[in-house]
């Protein structure tokens, strides 16, 4: 693949990360449709259903994490501000030095980091966004598998 391709494709990728990270479920079917269509644009049809199957299936797992995640976590009501705070935090990231970033954030959101309550509402509250990032992760990871 020339570089231009690869730049292309990890700019994709990136998308899909995004979408997953601030859609949630709808971002995460975004996402999976997306990865299907660089699947089937670099393999053939044999190997496009032994790449797409598990995709599929880590899709539906994701999608059940989210929402399983989400009903639990939003039973302390810190979820709301707390998960568009890091998930700002972390665009602000993508794009500026880590110091310039949560100066940006505090300016801009003013959303604090840790929330008052007891330890077991503080977890709770993060779970959704580092379930985000992380599953973001893995499809930026599993995007760059397929195109191998």
């Amino acid at each position: 693949m020339e570089f231009i391709q690869l730049v292309l494709l990890e700019g994709i990728l990136l998308l899909c990360a995004g979408m997953i990270i601030f859609g949630g479920i709808w971002g995460t079917i975004a996402a999976t449709v997306a990865l299907s269509g660089i699947n089937y644009l670099f393999h053939d049809a044999t190997m496009f259903w032994q790449w797409e199957t598990p995709m599929l299936a880590g899709g539906t797992v994701g999608m059940l994490l989210i929402l399983i995640v989400g009903k639990t976590a939003n039973k302390s009501k810190l979820v709301g501000g707390l998960v568009g705070g890091l998930s700002s935090l972390v665009l602000f990231g993508a794009f500026a030095t880590p110091v310039i970033a949560i100066i940006l954030w505090a300016l801009v959101f003013g959303t604090g980091i840790i929330p008052k309550g007891s330890k077991n509402q503080m977890l709770w509250s993060f779970a959704p966004a580092f379930l985000r990032i992380i599953l973001g992760l893995g499809w930026i990871i599993y995007g760059n598998l397929i195109t191998i």
